[in-house]
Order: C-alpha cells, then sequence, then structure tokens
C-alpha cells in the first residue's frame, strides 16, 4: 500500500471529509504568516529600532523558519490524520549516502559558481571582484546562511507540500507547482530586500521563477530515490551560500537563469530514463 492509499484509509476511517483541502489551508497560511512576519517583525526591527546588519540577518533567519513553526504549531489543522513524530520519521527515513551528499551540494552551488565565472569572463574581471565577504566572521556567516531557509524551510516544502501535490499530481507537474508557490512566497522580499529597483526587477522576478522552480525538481529527483531532507537542505544551501558574498549586477542571474534551464531537462531525462531501467528490471 502506498502513502497516499494509507492517507486514504486513514481519512476513510476517522471519518473526514474528503473535499477538505489541507494543501490549500497551508499554503494560503504560510503566505499571511511570512508577509506579517517581514511586515511587522522585520520592519520594525529594521525602521523603528535600527537593528544592525547581523540582528536583521537573525531576524530574517526566524522569518524564514515560518513554514515550519505554521506545520508544526498548526499541525492539527493540516494533517489532522497523522502524528507529528510519524511525519517527521518518514521525512528523514531514506538512505544518507555520502556521496549523494556531497553531490547535492555541489550541484546547485556548481552551477551558481559556474554563472559566475561565466559573468566575469563576460565582464572581463575576475571572479573574486564580485565576492564581498563583508563585515560578519566567515564562520558565522556560513553558519547564519546554513540556519537560514535550508534548514528552516524544507520540512514545510519538501516535507508536507511535496506530499500532498504528489498525491494529486505526477512527478514534473507537481514539482513545477511546488516551485511555484515556494517561489511567489518570497514575493514580498523581492520587493523589500533587492537592490534590482529599476528595470533590472523584471529578469530578477523571471529569474527567481526559473532558478527556484528548477532547483525544485532538482530537490524532488533526489528525494524521490532517496526520501530523506537531509538531501533537499544541502541542495538548498548549496545554492543559497554563494549569494551571502555576492556582489554581482543582473547579468549574472541571467547567466544562471540559462544554466537552470538547461541543467534541469538533462537531470529530468536521466531520471526518466533510470526509472525506465528499473521497471525492466522488475519485469
Amino acid at each position: 500500500m502506498t502513502f497516499a492509499e494509507k492517507l486514504k484509509s486513514i481519512r476513510k476511517q476517522a471519518g473526514m471529509s474528503q473535499k477538505t483541502n489541507y494543501l490549500k489551508k497551508y499554503i494560503i497560511s504560510s503566505y499571511i504568516l511570512v508577509w506579517a512576519l517581514i511586515i511587522f517583525v522585520a520592519g520594525s526591527a529594521s525602521l523603528v529600532f535600527h537593528a544592525p546588519p547581523v540582528i536583521m540577518w537573525i531576524v530574517r533567519n526566524l522569518i524564514a523558519w515560518s513554514p515550519t513553526y505554521l506545520l508544526l504549531i498548526g499541525w492539527k489543522h493540516f494533517r489532522p490524520y497523522e502524528t507529528r513524530t510519524a511525519f517527521v520519521k518518514r521525512c528523514f527515513s531514506g538512505k544518507v549516502k555520502p556521496f549523494l551528499l556531497l553531490l547535492s551540494f555541489a550541484l546547485t552551488l556548481g552551477i551558481s559558481v559556474l554563472s559566475l565565472f561565466l559573468y566575469s569572463i563576460m565582464m572581463g574581471k575576475p571572479m573574486l571582484s564580485y565576492i564581498n565577504l563583508g563585515t560578519t566572521a566567515l564562520p558565522l556567516s556560513i553558519f547564519l546562511s546554513l540556519t537560514s531557509g535550508p534548514t528552516g524551510e524544507e520540512l514545510g516544502w519538501r516535507g508536507f507540500m511535496r506530499e500532498e501535490f504528489n498525491k494529486k499530481h505526477g512527478f514534473l507537474r507537481s514539482s513545477v507547482f511546488q516551485g511555484l508557490v515556494w517561489c511567489f512566497w518570497h514575493t514580498l522580499l523581492w520587493m523589500v530586500d533587492s537592490e534590482f529597483t529599476d528595470w533590472r526587477a523584471i529578469p530578477y522576478v523571471i529569474s527567481n521563477i526559473v532558478v527556484i522552480t528548477a532547483i525544485t525538481v532538482l530537490m524532488n529527483i533526489f528525494l524521490e530515490r532517496y526520501n530523506n531532507l537531509i538531501y533537499s537542505v544541502l541542495l538548498h544551501f548549496g545554492f543559497n551560500i554563494l549569494y551571502v558574498f555576492l556582489d554581482a549586477d543582473i547579468g549574472f542571474f541571467v547567466i544562471l537563469t540559462v544554466l537552470y534551464l538547461v541543467i534541469t531537462p538533462i537531470a529530468v531525462f536521466v531520471r526518466n530514463k533510470t526509472i525506465v531501467r528499473l521497471l525492466e528490471k522488475e519485469q
């Protein structure tokens, strides 16, 4: 019996309405919560209390954890037919293979580094000229980057949301829907936390839509084979870490978008061929 069939059986035994859209409730609630936190918490910290950069970074990290807060605190509203413990155990139940962990981190980091390399060639400047270590100590920067979205968002997006979308749609369609929800969850941040406020805002938003959706597809390829959120955490971290130090113009994001449009379909093709081979072996 598949996980979706088990959930259907549990719902039936509990006498629950099959019409209840728990996913919709979660998505709407997550948007409302994050926008409220950005406006009232981050806004107050910045505009009223004039918090220094490190404090603002900590505030942003706390906000990044909102999908997890929402899911665990409001659990009975989103998954009333299962315990939190059972859900969390399942999210980390897959095999952990050191090589694949390294690959998951290196994949997204490598695409970003390649984008920066190509951008530096295009601009005729060294790659390191686009890296700004800032005033925060390097170990602290890495720690704050890891404890932001990579560890704060995955239980909600690739844990709960992925399972709910997978019950209704096939792999690719489910991945695209997940990516779009995750992407537009950042909408308010594009307006208040981006330096691209002129015409560059258009390619920047397009880049976010394409890249975040593509990363979701790549995450789900790993999670489909090995259902353990550690893989998506490292993919997320590999993507985020460079941007802590990056100081590049919109051309970098254009190149990044093109690379993801090339690499992601190749990854999906390889995934499909692998599934076909596995099915042939079982026959």
